[in-house]
């Protein structure tokens, strides 16, 4: 396999023969004119990238999930919830698959080179990644269906990246080590996202690359302590307790049973709270405004659910890339309060409609009566 994603500890898990993979689904809302890639490279390594493979394998897409051999078995352990025994089986599947690196033309069939890859999502939730992976991603040589047939780079590539300000700095997990990088973490970002823009397959002065940038706020969430939609798409509930701070749990599990609703702003940006928003806020009770922030569709700032990025990137992946139907080349997934993943037609409204969310008015919030 192709090594050189500047992490550590990297090596094959042994995968399991590979099975047939049942067709592509048809996914909702119909992709026009979108070449929907039936395979997809997902880059990581992160919590992200487990609920991301989740929903891909869930709309009929399999992912190649590439990540450090350190991280296998932890990750064998949170993608499997046991909350479905169809959606595990499938967990259990991404995982067999799972590799250090990219394929190279010497492995065996069955390991992904030239095996239907056409598009890669780098999807890392910390600054891990050198500027040296992309051009080891971009420039693979097994994209692609024909082993005889050498493509040039991906038909799609996607980046998830955070935002370069925030309102509130959170805490990192700490459940990947990285060795006091604080400091330098938003350099790394800073230089990997320019290498990225400056990368000639997301220029398009090489390749017939289609590149887009997601950016995110502080991730939260992807567990299936939620609605129901949660239990075949969700993280095994360890996943909530890996920061071991009870605070830290509580408000994960809190993004997945209110806060999946989305907003898309254009570019890199925040929805900045009004101050007189805040003033209004600061004259709630204490149990008024813990309801208030959980209704009323309130949006976040600079706060973002795991899994409502996952649904923003298959909906990246889905659609076409002209037309009203497209989405832009650079936007902002930030959370607001929806205690369901948006619908069909809540992501058609908000990539033809991009921008931050209305903030709900604490002068007409009615405190909802408990039974």
């Amino acid at each position: 396999c192709v090594c050189g994603l500047g992490v550590s500890g990297f090596g094959v898990v042994a995968g399991s023969a590979a099975r047939t993979r049942r067709g592509s689904a048809v996914l909702a809302g119909g992709e026009g004119d979108a070449e929907v890639p039936k395979k997809v490279a997902l880059v990581g390594p992160g919590l992200l990238q487990l609920v991301l493979a989740k929903t891909l394998m869930s709309a009929g897409i399999e992912p190649l999930v590439i990540c450090p051999t350190k991280n296998m078995e932890s990750f064998r352990s949170l993608i499997v919830s046991g909350k479905n025994v169809d959606s595990d089986r499938e967990a259990e599947y991404i995982m067999d698959k799972a590799l250090f690196g990219f394929p190279e033309e010497s492995d065996p069939e069955g390991y992904g080179w030239r095996e239907g890859v056409d598009a890669v999502v780098i999807c890392a939730e910390e600054a891990l990644l050198g500027t040296q992976v992309l051009d080891t991603v971009m420039s693979w040589d097994g994209f692609g269906s024909e082993r005889g047939t050498a493509q040039d780079g991906p038909k799609q590539a996607i980046l998830c990246a955070p935002l370069s300000t925030k309102v509130t700095k959170e805490k990192s997990m700490g459940w990947i080590p990285i060795f006091n990088n604080d400091k330098n973490e938003g350099k790394i970002w800073n230089d990997f996202t320019n290498a990225w823009f400056n990368n000639p397959y997301v220029k398009g002065t090489k390749g017939a690359c289609h590149a887009t940038t997601i950016r995110f706020g502080s991730l939260l969430g992807g567990g299936v302590d939620g609605p129901i939609q949660l239990e075949t798409l969700g993280l095994n509930e360890r996943a909530y307790k890996m920061s071991l701070e009870q605070y830290r749990d509580l408000r994960e599990r809190s993004f997945d049973r209110y806060r999946l609703g989305v907003q898309v702003l254009e570019g890199d940006a925040i929805n900045v709270k009004p101050q007189a928003q805040e003033q209004m806020e600061k004259q709630m009770k204490g149990e008024e405004k813990e309801a208030f922030v959980i209704t009323n569709a309130y949006p976040q700032s600079d706060r973002t659910n795991r899994h409502t990025l996952a649904q923003a990137v298959l909906e990246c992946l889905k659609r076409p890339n002209q037309g009203d139907r497209a989405v832009p080349k650079e936007f902002t997934v930030l959370s607001k309060s929806v205690s369901a993943l948006p619908s069909q037609k809540e992501w058609d409204e908000a990539f033809q409609n991009p921008g931050p969310a209305a903030w709900p008015n604490p002068a007409e919030f009615v405190m909802p009566m408990v039974e």
